[in-house]
């Protein structure tokens, strides 16, 4: 977990009060930092039984934590592969599609949508789930989660495009 391509996006899931013991309680990105040193940091220190401030106390024992990898699309592999800010670009945005469609307990930013100015960005968006990836849809779109192009399909379904 701290090897050179651990990098991507993590769930957490545990129990939650409103929907049971294997709840997916947060999406969250590793993206400047590895797994390992993303799951010991300060912002989570909530996740840690002994903390002063943790909010599970004995709980923590229940969390379980899956981790996922970004990999670059053919023509990327093509081209040779990605540099690391579009590699973080990539990150940014599958877990924003993946916040925006699973809407996690503890997520608060992402859950209202994709804006309408970052339409554009995330259209040809997809986000494919391989292996192991618990409660998560195996494909989220972007298209789907876009405000004007789903604004469109809604206002005039039947409407050419």
């Amino acid at each position: 977990m701290d090897g050179g391509t651990d990098f991507g996006i993590y769930q957490v899931y545990g129990p939650h009060p409103a929907s049971g013991t294997e709840s997916l309680l947060y999406i969250g990105k590793a993206n400047d930092q590895t797994f390992a040193a993303r799951f010991t940091n300060r912002d989570h220190r909530w996740w840690n039984p002994d903390s002063d401030d943790g909010v599970w106390e004995d709980n923590t024992a229940l969390l379980r934590f899956f981790t996922g990898r970004v990999h670059p699309t053919q023509d990327d592999q093509d081209r040779g592969g990605i540099d690391n800010e579009l590699w973080g670009t990539s990150i940014d945005k599958a877990e924003k599609l993946l916040i925006c469609a699973h809407t996690p307990h503890w997520n608060q930013q992402g859950i209202s949508g994709i804006k309408e100015e970052q339409t554009d960005v995330y259209d040809n968006c997809h986000v494919l789930n391989w292996g192991n990836f618990a409660s998560l849809l195996p494909e989220v779109s972007g298209v789907r989660h876009a405000h004007t192009e789903f604004e469109r399909i809604c206002d005039d379904p039947l409407e050419e495009t």
